[in-house]
């Protein structure tokens, strides 16, 4: 629990710092909010790597774990891309979300035992890319939402003839447009991956019962990888391509959390452990 809040004060002391940064147009509060950020996520990947010990097994079996990772990883990219680019935006959009992931973190903490954990089972390797690819697709199509936030925001103000982006935090359109793509692009082939991994194991551990094969859980992963397939193949089209993809991806993002609720109340098969 420790870790836990600490990591969620962590965020939200880089989100105010953000917010005032933003405000005031001083980059200060950008370098307070880069480190706020930084040491949420290590104090988040500590948590997980001490799960990982402590068990002995692979650290994310369980919705908890998952929603960590998924922040940890979407922060890091951020700070990453941040380093490599100047793209400080993102870092600044990546907070709120960061904070939203680990308040549902928290709340699962109240959840019963009884109610969401089944016996626990070992981890293969089959599992460990399963888990792998299936998070890192979400953590893609994480990033796809962040920049199509961020391109409605460059649009609005490019059409209200607005003064540069406060502190010239935003990259330019056709950038922003480009990580909206790539992202969509990474996110449907880890997740293609990860149901096809997820698919041949099940079939070995369990054969062709029906019991499995009907999991909503994959239907609704089934649905969310068509879903942004098609984002994404239209995304290449000129009357699609721009604004619609990003407002694809924003609403697209609202199946992602669904599946995350999915493994903690709705299935069997997949339900975290």
């Amino acid at each position: 629990m420790i870790h836990l809040y600490g990591g969620l004060a962590l965020y939200l002391a880089a989100a105010g710092f953000a917010f005032y940064a933003m405000c005031r147009g001083d980059r200060r509060g950008l370098h307070a909010a880069r480190l706020g950020a930084f040491f949420g996520a290590v104090d988040h990947a500590l948590f997980l790597i001490r799960i990982s010990a402590k068990t002995g097994n692979f650290p994310i079996t369980g919705a908890i774990e998952a929603y960590l990772f998924l922040s940890t990883a979407i922060v890091l990219l951020a700070l990453i891309l941040d380093g490599l680019r100047r793209w400080t935006i993102l870092v600044v959009a990546t907070l709120p979300l960061a904070v939203v992931t680990t308040l549902l973190a928290l709340a699962l903490t109240f959840i019963p035992e009884g109610q969401t954990t089944p016996p626990q089972s070992g981890s293969s390797l089959q599992t460990i890319l399963h888990i792998f690819t299936a998070l890192g697709s979400y953590g893609a199509f994480s990033l796809a939402f962040l920049s199509g936030i961020l391109y409605l925001v460059a649009q609005r103000q490019l059409k209200d003839h607005a003064a540069e982006s406060v502190l010239g935090l935003m990259p330019a359109l056709e950038t922003v447009a480009r990580i909206n793509c790539r992202s969509l692009a990474a996110g449907v082939t880890l997740l293609a991956v990860g149901l096809v991994i997820g698919y041949l194991q099940a079939r070995t551990d369990h054969g062709i019962e029906r019991w499995w094969r009907h999991d909503p859980k994959i239907y609704l992963t089934t649905f969310t990888l068509a879903a942004y397939l098609t984002i994404l193949i239209l995304s290449g089209r000129p009357t699609f391509k721009g604004r619609r993809t990003a407002l694809a991806s924003i609403l697209g993002f609202s199946l992602v959390m669904a599946t995350f609720w999915a493994s903690v109340f709705w299935s069997d098969f997949h339900r975290f452990h």
